[in-house]
């Protein structure tokens, strides 16, 4: 679409990677290629950013809450503003949370990449240099653990105190504050362009939110994830109001698919790419994130049998990894039927687990047994 010419800098088009730091090594890889080339070629910025949370107080008592950073596009290993790659920022929301996604409730879409993109979207569209302060401005932790465990027993929590408090480590381990930060700084293209605000950001909720326009690149063979959006859109005019719980779409977005509307599918990617001589290569049946609970057991399990030269051992992309998170913030609570103990983990109620899934020992003709095509995340 940039050597099209569908996209301009000078209106204030941007590329966006929301990094989970549960992707494949190479899906970093291949995404700093294509960035690099777009801001070298068509000067249109791209920008790569993480959910965190940061402390605030809210009627007096201080607590975490979601916000995002922008992150450079060299590991954080080598660069403190660089991205993470090792689960850390996945483990954080799990920890912030309190409860693992599942199939049913695939809270890691929502909180991992849609509302950190309307955060950012917000201060981009406002022409501010940057995503502002965020968070308190002191360097210590103001959150009180014990009247944290209070609230998480006023709400009917089950867990034991020890339990409780391995949850919450990971979170109220983070920084308090994001700071200010510069968008000329994780670009190496101009920022200086004509969009809607005047220096101050903008609201993509109320009664005037600001409008924009998505370029997704969902393909034609991916129908059901396109109509899913589309069939969003129809929720998302109320969207604004403060009684709506739906915050994945807000009402001024309005979603456009230039490859399934071009009829492109899987085939015709793969065929663009390899004609420029490279291309994502992600090991059969791995995916950007190799492990998602989405796939069902039997892919799950037959990823985990194959060889990937690329895998690192306790990171997301190796199922050890997956199993050690489970174990730490799955939770239990009494049978309602008086009886045992009720699980709920990765594959909801019950389910089987990564450690089953580890050792060979799910069934092969369960409930979670088939999943969904790949990717399907989209709501």
């Amino acid at each position: 679409m940039a050597a099209a010419g569908f996209l301009s800098a000078e209106r204030g088009d941007v590329v966006l990677f929301a990094n989970t730091s549960a992707e494949h090594p190479r899906t970093y890889e291949f995404a700093a290629q294509c960035c690099e080339e777009i801001e070298r070629d068509y000067g249109l910025p791209c920008f790569w950013y993480e959910f965190c949370t940061v402390e605030d107080a809210y009627r007096g008592v201080y607590r975490r809450r979601l916000s995002y950073r922008l992150v450079s596009r060299r590991p954080v290993e080598e660069d403190p503003n660089g991205y993470r790659s090792r689960g850390e920022t996945f483990e954080e929301l799990l920890s912030f949370q309190g409860m693992l996604p599942n199939p049913h409730s695939r809270s890691c879409t929502a909180k991992l990449k849609l509302y950190p993109a309307h955060m950012l979207l917000e201060e981009w569209l406002g022409g501010t240099a940057g995503p502002g302060h965020d968070g308190h401005y002191s360097n210590r932790s103001f959150v009180d653990r014990d009247a944290s465990e209070r609230r998480y027993r006023a709400n009917r929590g089950t867990d034991d105190s020890a339990s409780f408090r391995t949850r919450v480590a990971c979170v109220l381990g983070r920084p308090p504050s994001r700071r200010r930060q510069r968008w000329s700084d994780f670009t190496g293209a101009g920022v200086t362009c004509a969009r809607i605000g005047e220096g101050v950001p903008v609201t993509l909720w109320g009664r005037r939110p600001a409008e924009f326009v998505t370029v997704l690149g969902l393909r034609a063979d991916e129908q059901p994830r396109v109509w899913r959006i589309l069939d969003r859109t129809l929720f998302a005019e109320g969207a604004g109001t403060a009684k709506c719980a739906i915050r994945t779409q807000p009402p001024g977005e309005h979603p456009y698919f230039p490859l399934a509307d071009s009829g492109w599918t899987a085939s015709d990617v793969d065929t663009y790419w390899s004609l420029r001589g490279r291309g994502l290569e992600l090991p059969t049946g791995a995916g950007n994130c190799v492990f998602c609970f989405m796939k069902g057991t039997h892919d799950l399990r037959a990823v985990a049998q194959s060889v990937d030269p690329d895998r690192v051992a306790d990171t997301p992309s190796d199922i050890g990894w997956w199993d050690r998170i489970e174990r730490r913030y799955r939770r239990k609570a009494p049978a309602r039927n008086g009886s045992g103990l009720t699980v709920f983990g990765f594959f909801g109620v019950n389910g089987p687990s990564y450690a089953d899934i580890a050792n060979r020992e799910c069934a092969l003709n369960g409930r979670y047994t088939t999943g969904t095509p790949a990717c399907d995340c989209t709501d």
